[in-house]
């Protein structure tokens, strides 16, 4: 039976000789820089010109001998589609590899949460760059930000400006402040404000408070971001499993699926821009609304230390 990360090195082998344009993200990435020991998941990053190549792959590989199999999963993603994915959507499948392969989960971006440009790092050209998986795990899930903080730390070599936009430590990031030069951290506090605080922040728990305030203005909008995809999907599931011929997912070939789904994504109107429905700005201030009544605190101090719109939003 193949681990997480053996399917993980096949399938990419597999992409890779297709033309298939992809980048490793999330929790295996975490893996290769040493941040966790293991993931159960593989979450890539697939180029949007290149999704009709990866379906097309899809369906070689089920149709070698011995077959793999492929499937949309039951929980909510948009079709495999420029037109979603363009706008933010993420896709489940779940993939086998072999006739005893256990089930390999497999969600796919093309237009990652809070990354403005797609990189792979120094290391490999097949995982993420740190910074770019930094911005993706500043999420509302606790486990996440201990890997924002050490990737944060793992990039004071590499790239210190960006090392100054992730540091979580209170004392970590005064000294490293203190410790570039002024063009680094002009550089920095333009996309971080919070860092604007430490020349005149000198007490640690105060500054452990700014980073906390920080953080929930992060979670909120991320959790703003999130709902409007999620009630975009429930809108259109509770229409689509209202319809007689409801089936899904289906044992189908995974192209049948595809096809079905977008089928009734055109016909129950999945929303294709949840985003865009609602507008960047207005979704942010309403984050940031709630943010300052999560964290108990005022708008003038929410303002010192709040994300600019081009990094949380872009």
């Amino acid at each position: 039976m193949s681990t997480p990360l053996e399917f993980l090195k096949v399938f990419a082998a597999r992409l890779s000789r297709a033309r298939v344009g992809y980048v490793i993200t999330s929790g295996m990435a975490c893996v290769f820089y040493g941040l966790q020991q293991t993931t159960k998941d593989s979450d890539l990053v697939i180029d949007l010109e290149d999704l009709p190549r990866f379906l097309d792959l899809l369906g070689d590989l089920e149709r070698e001998l011995p077959p793999w199999r492929a499937s949309y999963r039951v929980i909510f993603g948009a079709p495999l589609e420029a037109d979603y994915m363009a706008h933010g959507w993420t896709s489940h499948l779940s993939l086998w590899d072999r006739a005893d392969s256990p089930e390999h989960r497999v969600d796919l971006f093309s237009k990652p949460p809070r990354v403005s440009k797609v990189e792979t790092g120094p290391e490999s050209d097949a995982y993420a760059s740190r910074h770019m998986l930094a911005q993706m795990k500043r999420t509302d899930r606790e486990r996440d930000w201990p890997m924002v903080d050490g990737l944060g730390l793992q990039l004071r070599r590499l790239a210190p400006e960006q090392a100054l936009l992730h540091i979580q430590d209170a004392g970590l990031l005064r000294g490293f402040w203190e410790q570039a030069s002024p063009t680094t951290q002009a550089a920095a506090a333009l996309k971080r404000p919070l860092l604007r605080l430490l020349p005149s922040t000198t007490d640690l728990d105060a500054l452990h408070a700014w980073l906390r305030l920080e953080r929930i203005a992060w979670e909120t909008i991320n959790q703003e971001r999130y709902r409007l995809y999620e009630a975009a999907w429930k809108q259109f599931s509770r229409a689509w499993r209202a319809d007689e011929g409801f089936v899904w997912p289906t044992s189908e070939p995974l192209r049948a699926q595809h096809e079905r789904l977008c089928r009734a994504a055109a016909r129950f109107a999945l929303e294709r821009d949840p985003i865009g429905t609602v507008g960047r700005e207005a979704l942010y201030e309403r984050a940031l609304r709630r943010a300052v009544v999560r964290a108990d605190s005022t708008a003038e101090k929410m303002a010192k230390v709040e994300p600019p719109i081009g990094e949380v939003l872009p």
